[in-house]
């Protein structure tokens, strides 16, 4: 997801961005977009010390839907995709508004933001994939550069109607026209100009256009062809992932493992690992805990309940107890650990398609009813922040005015009653005559079956609703099923969370025409002519005052009528094997290098997806 935060240009003052060595400072490239020259910052590695690669580095994740990420917009796939490929520009992990080269090693922009011109970097070598050595694939046993015309081609993918990638076409469908006069050069160009034009345009990555542009056996496939052919392509079929990337994809096996090895032909300067192991098959949390404490992995985010009785209640002594007055009292422990704020907000979502979530009241008497100080209290343990609106509460975006639906049994029964649920048979359910057809007030809510705080939540939220003569049934669901209910709409209530990108937009999530198309992320189906018109006005306004003011009426409006039920703000326990015990000659299960992360990272990007995953360089295995 695109949108997300960005940060008062004040912070950006006295900024350190560092230089390779042997460069001469430009005050033009301080990774601050502007007109006409080149600002990006050089490119930068040197925190990568060659004489820590090597080991590997194992961690727990999820299977995604598919590993390809046009057809898959979760962070499971966005994972994959950061490790074995890069984009023509980064933003800095320090000062996320500055752009640094990779790719591109220059960007101009110029027609007033309307067309970006990339110098693509040369060198760059496509991974074989793993299938090339099979006969039936060898014509792919090849070396193929990466040029302007993948860029391009990524392009071409996300506008073709027929590919199955609503959530990124909306950002690109007013580009005019690019242009790859040669393989090191390409053209943007938007048809105005837009706020969101310079991310769109940055952060893109290529897509091999010699594979997802052939059949089987590498024959092209033909133009009126080419979108039904993308969504079931049979590179997809046999998890093949190439990039060019620190990382190629070795083997996935669902739900089982993904080890990732070092590219060999990597253009950039290494990371310190030289595997990425992904266990795909523990995903109970209690199994995960045990793994990790008993070295399996390396690396691993509590759950609030496990934080409560691990480090709160000293169950494992191997973690540092907690402190109030020293925030980074964990990392003092054989097992390091530190609480970290994620730029990402969870939520439980309504149908307003279906009835009883059609109505605003109903909607409302929901956020009277549910009990979140208390959850947040005694099911996260203070595990991030109470919200009202889907901007971070720590930045200026955000609507503090709002005033939060408090827990009121007489509000919300005179607006359910307002709404026309009654129990007219004194049965205990409330219901109402719908189409000539009398219907209980009972609904089902879909959420990720292995997450006890979900569990005990909707566990106390339907205990109180049935006070209200409302039935509401929690139902499970493994992450592959969960995406499907939220790309086919296949439900009445939802439970999920958003992963912000840095720049907020709000068209994605809530404008009028993403409600209804296959695997749109308004899945909620939310409809408001207001919201459309700011959301539409959001992408022209530059000013950052402006666009404050823009994205809080946008987050009154969505108050009012509750599509979401804003819940939490996301605070992770990021746990990492710290210290080996005395005597203990295994280096290769100890970490060094986190707290250096932990400290020079912006704070709200230290564990957002794609920051966490790609700049793990700070980490290495012990000597």
């Amino acid at each position: 997801m695109r949108q997300a935060l960005i940060l008062a240009a004040s912070l950006l003052a006295g900024s350190v961005l560092p230089l390779m060595s042997g460069e001469t400072p430009d005050p033009a490239r301080d990774g601050i977009p502007r007109l006409g020259v080149n600002f990006l910052i050089p490119y930068d590695r040197t925190p990568n010390d060659p004489a820590k690669q090597r080991g590997t580095l194992r961690t727990f994740g999820e299977t995604p839907k598919g590993l390809n990420s046009f057809l898959d917009n979760s962070t499971t796939s966005t994972i994959v995709g950061l490790l074995t490929s890069d984009s023509l520009c980064e933003r800095s992990i320090t000062v996320p508004d500055a752009w640094q080269s990779s790719l591109a090693e220059s960007v101009v922009i110029s027609d007033d933001w309307k067309t970006f011109t990339f110098s693509i970097r040369k060198g760059v070598q496509w991974q074989r994939p793993a299938c090339a050595s099979k006969p039936a694939y060898a014509w792919l046993d090849r070396d193929v550069p990466m040029t302007a015309k993948d860029i391009a081609f990524t392009i071409e993918v996300i506008l073709n109607p027929q590919v199955d990638c609503p959530s990124l076409r909306n950002y690109y469908e007013d580009i005019e026209k690019v242009e790859t006069p040669d393989d090191q050069t390409l053209i943007v160009r938007w048809k105005r100009k837009q706020y969101t034009n310079l991310d769109c345009s940055v952060d893109l990555s290529p897509t091999p256009r010699h594979i997802y542009a052939c059949n089987r056996d590498g024959t092209p496939i033909p133009a009126e062809r080419f979108g039904a052919a993308f969504n079931k392509h049979w590179f997809d079929e046999i998890h093949g992932v190439v990039g060019v990337g620190p990382y190629r994809l070795e083997i996935f096996e669902p739900d089982n493992r993904a080890i990732f090895v070092r590219n060999p032909s990597y253009w950039g300067v290494p990371l310190h690992f030289d595997r990425i192991e992904q266990n795909l098959l523990v995903k109970e949390p209690a199994a995960r805990l045990v793994a990790f404490k008993n070295g399996q992995v390396h690396t691993y985010a509590l759950t609030p309940l496990q934080y409560k009785s691990e480090v709160l209640d000293r169950a494992e002594p191997r973690f540092a107890a907690f402190n109030e007055s020293d925030p980074k009292a964990g990392r003092k422990g054989e097992l390091g650990w530190e609480r970290i704020k994620d730029n990402a907000f969870y939520y439980l979502g309504w149908n307003l398609r279906r009835a009883p979530f059609d109505d605003k009241r109903v909607r409302q008497a929901m956020a009277h009813i549910f009990p979140k100080s208390r959850i947040i209290r005694d099911v996260y343990f203070g595990l991030g922040q109470s919200i009202l609106a889907d901007a971070h509460p720590d930045t200026p975006y955000y609507h503090r005015d709002l005033k939060p639906f408090r827990n009121d049994a007489k509000l919300a029964r005179d607006l359910l009653t307002a709404a026309g649920w009654v129990d007219s048979d004194g049965d205990g359910l409330l219901d109402k005559t719908i189409n000539g057809q009398k219907v209980k007030f009972s609904f089902t809510i879909k959420y990720y079956a292995n997450s006890p705080e979900w569990d005990n939540a909707l566990g106390i939220f339907r205990n109180e609703l049935k006070k209200f003569g409302i039935e509401c049934k929690p139902t499970p669901l493994e992450w592959k099923e969960l995406l499907r209910v939220y790309e086919d709409k296949d439900f009445d209530a939802v439970t999920g969370g958003w992963q912000k990108g840095w720049d907020l937009d709000y068209y994605q999530t809530w404008h009028s025409s993403q409600a209804e198309v296959q695997s749109g992320s308004n899945h909620c189906g939310f409809k408001n002519a207001r919201v459309d018109e700011l959301a539409e006005k959001l992408r022209l306004i530059f000013p950052i005052p402006e666009r404050i003011a823009i994205c809080k009426e946008i987050q009154a409006i969505l108050h009012e009528e509750q599509p979401y039920l804003f819940f939490r703000s996301a605070e992770a326990v990021v746990v990492w094997q710290n210290l080996p015990p005395a005597g203990s000659s295994d280096r290769e299960r100890w970490l060094d290098g986190v707290v250096r992360g932990l400290d020079e990272y912006h704070p709200l990007m230290v564990w957002n997806s794609k920051y966490y995953v790609k700049d793990r360089r700070y980490w290495h295995l012990r000597n």
